[in-house]
């Protein structure tokens, strides 16, 4: 934070060089959030009595600077606390709160403030190609090989970013050096599930679109520990859009050196989907299928392409749902999402899950969620927003090592989960 401060100090007066202080003031963008956050989640998953309560209540406040696009040099910062209301006994199982713990084992939740953000901008046009450059603490959304956390407070990395644009082309490119979580004040430097330092992570993404038609690919590689390939096509004509989408990750020295049972698969994985997109006035529907590869001599693989341990890996797919996601090894996946736009002010809609076709030393697996969620944002009050999510969900009790519990007969155990994310945010 120290460098960050004194490069801002640096670059101030070539921010203003074409502005007075106070127009950069009166151009720049402030945001006040105040939001109240409930996340009510039972789930049996590695509780074999089928009763833990994740369950986390906050309330939140948020403050974000952003300098003019126009200005060739800037800054963006911002500021978010979050303290709790109510918790259940395992609420630490989500990045939402802090905790400490007490000499008889008991976790307490603690409140806490961070920087969420602040980064050194730079903004220039050349031959058709409008290009922003960034330094510092960004949080990074479907970012190359790259996502963020987003619970409550979104997870943010440190390095060197950039993106550039034209009529065609959209490039995207990172070199990270360290991660700030969603419930970390500070940041820590990248590492593997064994605490094996990893100095950087950089991923390239590239995206061209030519008439109706999308093509992406992205790379990323977390040093030595994991590299993470996606390639996209995409086309659209009238009212739809036709895409497939494969993620492939191999593991490179210090994840095959590491135990077998912190690695979800031996030596590559693959994720690969379609989806059918349906865009009408007031209605939006998809339909998709996915199917995973996760090779474990050790036990049930899965996909996993985070590229630190802690990190995000990208995963903007139809896997990554509500209450877990639908990746173990031979899994296969279809799911429909459904929203109806009923007024300016109210939509609602639906998301359905179901995994199906996979084993494990002989048992039949499967899982499922569907998701009923509900968003008003009263037009007579600027800024409100109120969000509903209910999601019933079912999957099979698992130890930490991902390997299903099976009973005396060779059988899995499945439990009902819930899970209920309510929002209240207001911003000005």
């Amino acid at each position: 934070m120290k460098k960050t401060i004194i490069a801002l100090c640096a670059l101030s007066p070539l921010a203003h060089a074409d502005n007075t202080l106070g127009d950069f003031f009166t151009k720049s963008k402030y945001d006040v959030t105040i939001e109240s956050v409930y996340q009510g989640i039972k789930s049996g998953r590695y509780d074999k009595t089928g009763k833990a309560n994740l369950t986390n209540w906050v309330k939140a406040a948020a403050f974000d600077f952003t300098s003019p696009d126009e200005n060739v040099f800037g800054f963006n910062f911002g500021l978010y606390a979050v303290g709790p209301i109510r918790y259940g006994p395992a609420f630490y199982n989500k990045k939402v709160l802090k905790y400490r713990i007490k000499p008889n084992g008991e976790y307490v939740a603690e409140g806490f403030s961070k920087v969420s953000h602040a980064v050194l901008t730079q903004h220039f046009k050349v031959n058709g190609f409008d290009t922003h450059l960034y330094e510092g603490l960004r949080v990074l959304r479907d970012f190359g090989a790259l996502n963020r956390e987003d619970e409550v407070i979104e997870s943010a990395y440190y390095g060197l970013t950039g993106e550039t644009k034209s009529k065609n082309w959209l490039i995207k490119g990172g070199y990270l050096t360290q991660y700030s979580d969603s419930n970390a004040s500070s940041r820590a430097d990248f590492k593997t599930k064994e605490g094996i330092d990893i100095d950087y992570i950089n991923t390239l993404d590239v995206t061209y679109k030519h008439n109706n038609h999308s093509y992406r690919y992205v790379i990323g590689e977390g040093q030595d520990y994991l590299r993470s390939q996606i390639f996209e096509y995409a086309y659209r004509f009238s009212n739809k859009r036709l895409s497939s989408k494969l993620f492939y990750v191999n593991a490179l020295e210090n994840y095959k050196n590491m135990s077998a049972r912190n690695k979800m698969f031996d030596k590559q994985a693959y994720l690969a989907q379609i989806k059918a997109e349906f865009f009408y006035p007031s209605d939006y529907l998809a339909l998709g299928y996915s199917y995973t590869k996760a090779n474990r001599a050790y036990g049930l693989g899965s996909f996993e392409n985070d590229l630190a341990s802690g990190t995000k890996g990208n995963n903007v797919n139809l896997t990554h749902a509500f209450t877990k996601d639908f990746n173990f090894n031979n899994e296969n996946l279809l799911a429909a999402i459904y929203f109806h736009t009923f007024n300016e002010s109210y939509k609602a809609g639906f998301l359905a899950r179901y995994g199906f076709g996979f084993h494990y030393k002989g048992a039949r697996l499967h899982e499922y969620e569907v998701g009923l969620v509900s968003i008003y944002t009263p037009q007579q009050v600027k800024g409100l927003t109120l969000l509903l999510a209910v999601t019933p969900n079912n999957s099979f009790r698992r130890g930490f090592d991902n390997n299903p519990y099976l009973d005396a007969n060779g059988k899995a155990s499945n439990f009902n989960g819930s899970s209920v994310l309510g929002k209240v945010i207001y911003k000005f």
